[in-house]
């Protein structure tokens, strides 16, 4: 007798709408470093011996992800293009987080969404700074420094706030339906 005779064709349903999902998930970390290819990324592949040696930075547990997202997010917004990947590498390595994660994050800001994310968080910036009653500062590029970091500080605490809570729900969601992970991600 075949299995999709027997099944009832809700069930069937599910199963291929679960399929779906997890082949997109598997399309969009493609790109991202892995145990395997973290040697082809060129900032990281003088690190790659050392971070094969640690298993926490591939784990997807609740902890090592939430620590990554929010490392991950403020370090993304903070204005400090082109040494990015390398502190989120020691983030993740120093504070046990996910390193695929973390380094997913880096990808937000990259030289076509910058030009429109850092004004963005410069006046994000400038707005708390005014609702706190901090004057300007003397020079207009400290100004500029302050009031963008302040404004990248608020919005990665923010942003890594609402991608945990999408992943806790995610997380338990996966939990009750008894999905087995490991099964459908080696395949």
């Amino acid at each position: 007798m075949n299995l999709l005779e027997t099944e009832p064709a809700y069930s069937r349903e599910v199963r291929v709408r679960r399929h779906v999902r997890m082949r997109r998930a598997k399309q969009f970390l493609r790109p991202l470093p892995r145990k395997a290819t973290l040697h082809r990324w060129p900032i990281l592949k003088r690190f790659a011996e050392t971070a094969r040696k640690r298993p926490y930075l591939w784990s997807f547990r609740k902890r090592e992800v939430s620590i990554a997202l929010y490392i991950g997010f403020v370090i993304t917004f903070l204005p400090l293009v082109g040494i990015q990947f390398i502190l989120a590498f020691a983030a993740a390595l120093t504070l046990r987080a996910n390193l695929p994660v973390i380094m997913g994050t880096q990808l937000v800001t990259n030289l076509a969404t910058m030009w429109a994310i850092y004004p963005a968080l410069n006046m994000l910036g400038n707005r708390i700074l005014g609702f706190l009653g901090i004057g300007d500062i003397e020079s207009r590029l400290g100004q500029v420094a302050v009031s963008t970091t302040i404004g990248g500080l608020v919005a990665g605490i923010a942003l890594g706030f609402i991608f945990d809570v999408i992943y806790r729900i995610a997380f338990s969601q996966a939990k009750k339906s008894h999905i087995n992970l490991k099964r459908i991600l080696k395949k």
